[in-house]
């Protein structure tokens, strides 16, 4: 396989070349970006699977979600820097191949611990290649229009993904685990292969030093960061709780996992300048300095952010509290999937002249309704309409808003620049789905504990069962599981229907909080979009939108 890799890029010391009216290699682009994502979605279906073929454990089964997330935000940065320096087609082959060893170690598991230090750590590995490579490669391949065209099918690809548990669902439930990643291990293969499609770009050039200072502190700062930000509901903020695994002077690793992190991430500043006076920096100063950068990342990363979040409050509710199936939570995906697909693919070449900013604000607007939406439709016994119309509201608001804001990264810095910041924008998506998910997975569990141990407290339940109901005031149940554990406990009729009470009002208070918390911090996202850099194209003088695309036919 590495020599595929290498096979299909000898020719990487030649400059691009690409028409501007050239789609094809934007298609192989898409397909290795519809895999990553695909990757994932496959991980989070294959938990009964991993149960019950390799005898794994559920804090398995969350240790290999965790790492593989851990790795691709900490690396992510230092896999865009690799693609400009070996050449970013160099960098995409390289990681599919990764990517499909990944996935074989995978499929010929043993065991969990080889599924996860074997497969996981590779295929994380392999994501940290692609995702830079493959919105380096559209900034370096296309410009103008054509780029922010080429941004929105990226984007679409990923919405698109969001479907893929259908098929893949099917594939697991009739025959496991090793075929669905054998199948993933097949498509990233035909992928890599179709690397030869791809232009050329070159590399940073022989004398060019490798940052392997500002590689080693940004990936220590950001795995520590990460690692306690994503344990905070499991692990405590302050007081350990059962799962913590070790204390750090009595209080739980998360808070000094982050400050130490942080701390790291702020050495980055004078460890980059002399990187870049040697030339080749991990992260060029222009991406700290630059008002539009940064307006550009943190539109990147608010709608990863809303995802994660959204993924863990809405999925388990549907399932544990309601009731629904996970076919039926897949069929949901649709509501959102399908307009994100669509806004993100077709909203840049249907409307190159509306002002991208005001794209970015009005899908913000529309992620932050979709949160108010959601927080009606979650009742104390269930779900109602405005839930589903949250959902899919959702996705019209994140398809519009990645329909913009890889370009405007792009278009806030040079075009050698942009070719890097591929790394620094998937570091961005994959911290906003990390930061997303542990923060309302957080304040979810928190508000949940708290507020049923006040509503049962008024309610009048006994104090001899609040010892064993406080357990599991932090866990989503539907009523009649709750009313079942009431039973073990000895509990009266009476006191077990006011504990069913307390715990599905908790439940549904706690829901309706976050999803309110959550379109709070969207809504104050809005401050981030005044430096965004405009990306729309310009009418020309006297021209009408029609006449400019029969126009534009016409060249193509």
């Amino acid at each position: 396989m590495a020599t595929m890799a290498l096979a299909a890029d000898r020719s990487d010391q030649r400059p691009a070349t690409i028409p501007q009216a050239s789609y094809g290699p934007l298609a192989v682009l898409a397909l290795a970006q519809i895999g990553t994502s695909s990757d994932s979605a496959a991980m989070n279906l294959a938990t009964a699977s991993l149960v019950g073929s390799l005898g794994a454990t559920l804090d398995d089964i969350q240790v290999a979600t965790a790492l593989f997330s851990l790795i691709a935000g900490a690396f992510m940065i230092a896999g865009g820097l690799i693609g400009v320096t070996i050449g970013l087609r160099r960098g995409l082959a390289a990681g599919l191949s990764m990517a499909l060893v990944g996935e074989l170690i995978a499929t010929l598991s043993p065991n969990i611990a080889v599924f996860t230090w074997g497969g996981r750590v590779v295929m994380a590995l392999g994501a940290c290649l692609v995702t830079p490579a493959v919105l380096g490669l559209v900034a370096a391949l296309y410009q103008g229009r054509q780029r922010a065209i080429a941004f929105g099918t990226i984007a679409g690809a990923a919405a698109l993904s969001t479907l893929s548990p259908l098929a893949l669902g099917a594939v697991m439930d009739q025959a496991g685990f090793r075929l669905t990643f054998a199948i993933m291990a097949a498509y990233f293969a035909i992928v890599l292969c179709c690397t030869r499609l791809v232009p050329a770009t070159p590399p940073a050039g022989r004398h060019a030093r490798f940052d392997v200072a500002g590689t080693a502190v940004a990936a220590l700062g950001l795995g520590l960061a990460l690692l306690g930000v994503s344990h905070l509901s499991d692990w405590g903020i302050l007081a350990p709780q059962k799962m913590c695994p070790f204390t750090v002077f009595g209080m739980a690793p998360t808070l000094p996992a982050i400050v130490a992190g942080l701390l790291l991430l702020g050495l980055l500043v004078p460890t980059e300048r002399r990187a870049e006076r040697r030339g080749n920096p991990l992260i060029p100063t222009v991406f700290v300095t630059s008002k539009g950068v940064r307006a550009g990342l943190a539109a990147v990363f608010v709608p990863f952010f809303y995802m994660g979040a959204v993924g863990i409050l809405a999925t388990p509710y549907l399932q544990l509290v309601t009731g629904f199936t996970a076919l039926q939570t897949g069929l949901l995906s649709l509501l959102s999937g399908i307009p994100m697909f669509l806004l993100a693919t077709f909203l840049p070449k249907l409307a190159p002249h509306l002002s991208s900013r005001l794209i970015i604000r009005a899908g913000f607007v529309a992620l932050a309704c979709a949160c108010g939406l959601m927080a009606l439709g979650v009742q104390q016994h269930g779900v109602t309409l405005p839930l589903f119309l949250g959902m899919a509201l959702g996705g019209f608001g994140v398809g519009a808003v990645n329909s913009q804001a890889n370009n405007a990264v792009a278009c806030s810095v040079s075009r050698k620049e942009a070719e890097q910041s591929g790394g620094i924008q998937g570091a961005a998506r994959s911290i906003g789905l990390a930061l997303g998910t542990a923060l309302a997975g957080t304040c979810l569990l928190l508000t949940m504990a708290g507020g049923f141990t006040a509503l049962a407290v008024e309610g009048g339940v006994q104090h001899d069962l609040m010892a064993a109901a406080t357990d599991r005031a932090s866990t989503l149940m539907a009523d009649d599981a709750f009313d079942e554990l009431t039973a073990q406990w000895g509990a009266s009729e009476d006191q077990a229907a006011k504990l069913v009470e307390a715990k599905s009002a908790a439940q549904s208070n706690a829901m309706r909080l976050t999803f309110g918390a959550l379109g709070c911090v969207v809504l104050l996202s809005l401050l981030t979009t005044r430096n965004l850099v405009e990306t729309a194209v310009p009418k020309s003088p006297g021209k009408t939108l029609v006449a400019e695309r029969a126009e534009s036919t016409t060249r193509s």
